[in-house]
């Protein structure tokens, strides 16, 4: 690819205050209707949305509503369809001048150096490799035949013989590490970066959404399926879970004194094995064990709770209790085949007495209401939040740094959205076409990136393939938004079918999820377990893929355009630029893996991304505002739909650190 030589504009130009003056150049005509144009559309909606299924989809997600049912999905919906408007404002900026976004915020107030700094601090959360640790716990999990656990070795054996052995932990850190270095490999080799990132997004699509899909068709129920459906639309609802819920072979129960509370919630395994999570709430502070580290005073309590627990975990039976009215009420029953629960017996307990009911209509009424919506629910009470805050003044005792971390990576989330920008100028959408692409280390063609952006002249020609160019990169999200719900929906559908009212670190989702689909169809065990567990992996490792990428590209285009001493080079060297940011990538990666679990890089990451999204898309307002002609300039919906965008995810960050 060459770049021809462009007509510069006037010095005076106001988008040439920080940084160099655009150039001019012919807007390219838009794809013309008819099934080229919808194969031009495997584009950045589909990087991104493969991108996208990946910790948000398959971890959090499916956490949210294994824990809270279907009732959070609304959150997902919010928050991708909130994206799109911040996706579209990036990528008609570089639709006008070829550049991304991120130089697009290098050219306004208060300048290349302020905002570099900010970035620094932004791509804080976007550094961290959890998709390469997480991909690692699915696929240990495969080799290990069961979920890996403290204590536990994996042995390699040869005519009989030990040979090698190591820490299941361990070995799950090691793999971690092998799937981050392995991540580099396909960014090196093709015509350019985003062309082979868009072959292993869309293969990864294919391979992911099809599985899914066929276990969603045969193997969850209508109920389940429909209550996931409901979910992204009851906008406004949030759980409160009874204190004991016990449903198959899950179990969340807690013993309450006047100083403390004790919490064990766990999972009985098919070879009787339990994952434990055990918490302690004391004066206000939260603490958390293992089984093999309790405290010796409350040795005693959590036995009690363990007995309890396994007595009540049945298969295909549940039973719920909580506080109510000075006593507790409670009802118990079977499970049906829907996942749905039918009661069977209802309890009314006080200091003094229990009595036991045999149908839910020999209640008293007040009673009976609020266990009729436990049963209803699973072991929920949905409230409306608006109600809950005003009735109480606070918002509801929900896990809400893991909200944050789901509403961060629904959808693409993070930094990872001006990416969409980054994309559109590679695959040569607009004045993408004049400016060039990121070469790969090791290419057949020669392709040059411009050190600057080009515009074109506004006139009725032009404004006639900008409006065509528009309409394409609408088509281009609503690939994103399927591909998005759909990527969120079907894990969900699964959780809810398989994981419900499990208490799960979000990195061993795949793993109970396999559990549950190996109980459900025994004779067909390993299939399910190793298939699913090989999905959770191709739905995670190849986020690592982009994620590299996305940070080498980010600080590329920021260096190329705004460095002295990187306009030295010419268009084709911007590959060293690239690659030796992923280097440095690559060196603080494995120091980063060798630090944290996968949950804590998951959850810091994501958490930190609602800071970056609205900051960022805050920036693509004001410089869509600041530089583009008033002609070219954006809607007065898609300016709201790009402020509520960023003022949500910034409020998201608010209610983290106001309910830590």
């Amino acid at each position: 690819m060459s770049i021809s030589a462009p007509k510069p504009t006037t010095a005076g130009d106001r988008h040439a205050r920080y940084l160099p003056p655009w150039t001019h150049g012919p807007l390219a005509e838009p794809p013309r209707p008819g099934w080229r144009l919808w194969i031009g559309l495997l584009g950045p909606g589909v990087v991104l949305a493969g991108t996208s299924i990946g910790s948000g989809e398959w971890l959090f997600g499916p956490a949210v509503s294994a824990q809270y049912g279907a009732t959070l999905l609304w959150l997902a919906s919010i928050s991708i369809m909130l994206q799109v408007f911040c996706n579209l404002m990036m990528m008609r900026y570089t639709l006008y001048c070829g550049e991304p976004i991120i130089v697009g915020g290098l050219r306004v107030w208060p300048g290349p150096m302020s905002w570099i700094a900010f970035y620094v601090v932004l791509d804080i959360a976007a550094i961290w490799p959890y998709n390469a640790s997480n991909a690692a716990v699915p696929l240990a999990a495969a080799l290990l035949g069961h979920l890996p656990s403290e204590g536990r070795e994996f042995v390699v054996a040869w005519m009989g013989d030990s040979v090698w052995s190591i820490q299941e932990p361990a070995l799950v850190k090691a793999l971690g590490y092998l799937i981050f270095v392995l991540a580099f490999v396909p960014l090196i080799f093709g015509g350019t970066v985003y062309r082979m990132l868009e072959k292993i997004m869309t293969l990864k699509l294919v391979l992911v959404l099809g599985y899914l899909s066929f276990v969603a068709v045969f193997m969850v129920s209508r109920h389940n399926a429909w209550e996931a459906v409901k979910g992204f639309v009851r906008f406004g609802d949030v759980p409160l879970k009874a204190e004991t819920v016990v449903s198959d072979g899950h179990f969340t129960l807690l013993d309450r004194t006047d100083h403390d509370t004790l919490t064990v919630r766990g999972t009985i395994q098919r070879d009787n094995s339990r994952i434990v999570e055990i918490t302690l709430l004391e004066a206000g502070k939260k603490r958390s064990f293992n089984p093999d580290t309790v405290p010796s005073g409350w040795r005693a309590r959590y036995d009690k709770l363990i007995a309890r627990a396994t007595e009540l975990a049945q298969p295909g039976r549940f039973f719920a209790e909580m506080d109510y009215g000075g006593g507790h009420i409670g009802a118990g029953g079977r499970i049906a085949k829907d996942g749905t629960w039918e009661a069977e017996r209802f309890t009314v307990a006080d200091s003094a007495k229990t009595i036991t009911y045999d149908r839910l209509a020999e209640m008293p009424a007040d009673s009976r209401i609020v266990l009729e919506r436990i049963i209803e629910n699973q072991g929920l009470i949905v409230e409306s939040l608006p109600h809950y805050v005003l009735k109480t003044g606070q918002l509801p005792p929900l896990d809400w740094a893991m909200l944050a971390a789901f509403i961060a990576i629904a959808g693409a989330g993070g930094m990872s959205n001006t990416l969409f920008s980054n994309y559109s100028r590679d695959k040569g959408w607009g004045m993408g076409a004049r400016v060039g692409a990121i070469p790969s280390a090791i290419s057949g063609r020669t392709i040059a990136l411009s050190h600057v952006g080009e515009i074109f002249d506004v006139d009725q020609p032009n404004l006639k393939r900008w409006r065509g160019w528009i309409r394409h990169i609408v088509r281009d999200q609503g690939i994103f938004i399927f591909c998005s719900f759909l990527g969120m929906a079907l894990p969900c559908m699964l959780s809810l079918e398989f994981i419900r009212n499990a208490t799960v670190s979000s990195h061993a989702v795949a793993g109970m999820t396999a559990e549950g689909m190996a109980k459900r169809v025994p004779e067909y065990a390993g299939f399910f377990w190793t298939a699913t567990l090989l999905c959770g992996f191709l739905v995670l490792a190849p986020g690592q893929v982009s994620a590299s990428d996305q940070i080498a590209r980010r600080w590329t285009d920021i260096i190329w355009t705004a460095s002295p001493w990187a306009k030295r080079f010419s268009g084709s060297q911007v590959r060293y630029v690239y690659y030796g940011i992923l280097s440095l990538y690559a060196v603080w990666g494995l120091f980063a893996l060798s630090l944290f679990n996968p949950l804590q890089i998951a959850k810091i990451g994501a958490v930190l991304g609602n800071v970056a999204l609205g900051v960022t898309c805050l920036q693509a307002w004001y410089a869509n505002r600041k530089l583009l002609p008033r002609e070219l300039q954006p809607s007065w919906f898609l300016q709201v739909g790009a402020l509520a965008c960023g003022l949500f995810f910034l409020s998201i960050t608010m209610v983290v650190v106001a309910t830590l």
